[in-house]
């Protein structure tokens, strides 16, 4: 049995779910933002089960053979019921309303560590791991230690900072430090981009104090590299987003470039493959920018990796060997 942790609308963990379903394997799905599993009870012995409330099957997790960690998966809908204030009496519920103090919360949060360690512990293979985010100004960190040039930046607090990066940086942007804002339903998406400081608003800010924000130099392209890595290997994409002024800055923002197959050198290779066994990962996507002379520059990496972009275009069927790894711990059949 297959585990996958998603959300309803992954088109990827839908294609995943249906390959190895007509290869005939049995999959788990379990979607942060349904309740069609709820949690049931955790044993001594280490099981976890949980409950498909459509078939009333239940599910024992720890006897998985292989999890995919795609997306976070679990979330407070698979342990309520109802209101979260049944058994708590008026005057108990009043204290904890009055002090915002959320003991529901956190006692999920300690159920799904457990949850998330002991299968990541336990389970044979493991594509990804429990980690859906990584913070950006640290892996930078790793990509130079690694001796991959990554961009130019400050964190900044105010105005009279923002304008000392116009000297010290030149033409910047800017853009979360985190993940940034990632919110989908069925008819429509909502995402932060990363967005060119237009001149004005240098001065316009003089008087301003902000949260924390990062600060990048502006890189002059000549494209952008979209890599999905998985099982020591790399599947390369070039994205010719310089082509058009809509995606010269984020090539996100519309869907029209052009892409092709791409093989990175085996000097860059071998370095994004130290960050990656750094960051204790064997999957996930890495953004790099080839520039006007001809150096490569470490952007980011995402853990979860959005490898459909790059798969479809250059013919790489990612699909079958995320299924494959799934099934033998390989990318091979």
């Amino acid at each position: 049995m297959i585990l996958i942790f998603t959300i309803q609308y992954d088109f990827s963990s839908t294609s995943i779910v249906q390959l190895l379903t007509l290869m005939g394997h049995s999959v788990v799905r379990i979607n942060a933002d349904d309740s069609v599993h709820k949690f049931e009870r955790i044993g001594s012995d280490g099981s976890i089960y949980f409950k498909n409330t459509i078939t009333n099957e239940s599910i024992n997790l720890s006897k998985v053979t292989a999890c995919w960690w795609r997306r976070t998966g679990i979330s407070q809908n698979h342990f309520f019921s109802g209101e979260k204030e049944f058994n708590i009496n008026q005057s108990e519920l009043t204290f904890l309303k009055e002090k915002k103090i959320d003991y529901f919360f956190d006692e999920f949060m300690s159920l799904k560590e457990y949850i998330f360690n002991s299968l990541y512990r336990t389970t044979e293979i493991n594509l990804g791991k429990p980690l859906f985010n990584l913070n950006r100004l640290l892996v930078l960190d790793v990509a130079r230690r690694n001796n991959l040039k990554v961009p130019d930046y400050e964190v900044i607090i105010n105005g009279e900072q923002l304008l000392a990066t116009k000297q010290s940086l030149g033409r910047s942007v800017t853009k979360a430090i985190s993940n940034g804002v990632q919110w989908e339903s069925e008819n429509c998406r909502f995402y932060t981009y990363t967005e060119l400081i237009e001149d004005d608003f240098y001065e316009r800010s003089v008087n301003t104090n902000f949260f924390p924000s990062l600060v990048t130099g502006l890189i002059e392209k000549e494209l952008e590299i979209r890599t999905f890595y998985i099982d020591g290997s790399f599947f390369s994409m070039a994205i010719f987003s310089q082509s058009d002024k809509k995606t010269s800055i984020d090539f996100r923002k519309y869907t029209n470039n052009r892409n092709e197959p791409y093989k990175l050198p085996f000097d860059v290779e071998e370095k994004l493959k130290n960050i990656f066994t750094d960051l204790e990962l064997n999957c996930g996507s890495a953004d790099l920018i080839l520039d006007k002379n001809g150096e490569y520059i470490f952007l980011e990496i995402n853990p979860v990796g959005q490898y459909a972009m790059t798969s479809l275009p250059c013919n790489y069927n990612l699909d079958k060997k995320i299924a494959n790894y799934l099934i033998n711990g390989n990318i091979r059949n």
